[in-house]
């Protein structure tokens, strides 16, 4: 049984790595998204604080997946190049 839809297979690398681009964008998009939703959370001075996670912690780990994803762009954009010019491996 073949996971891989047939037009998934016959994208070309430059299709391909534009959409790895493009998903990439989404993702930092999605978290710019999510640091506004953190700080909404703030809860009014003197107010008890309601929620599962502390602000603190929901704050380091957007840091750290913005990070990671900045780390991952970079290393998509320094091996451009190869992946634009070799067919992708899809089983």
């Amino acid at each position: 049984m073949d996971l891989v839809p047939e037009f998934v297979k016959s994208l070309t690398g430059r299709s391909r790595y534009e959409a790895l681009v493009g998903n990439i964008q989404g993702l930092a998009l999605m978290l710019d998204a999510a640091k506004s939703l953190i700080n909404s959370c703030e809860p009014p001075p003197g107010q008890l604080y309601q929620f599962t996670a502390r602000i603190e912690d929901l704050a380091e780990a957007h840091k750290q997946a913005v990070e990671s994803l900045q780390a991952f762009h970079l290393r998509v954009k320094t091996y451009e190049a190869e992946l634009v010019s070799r067919p992708w491996k899809v089983d």
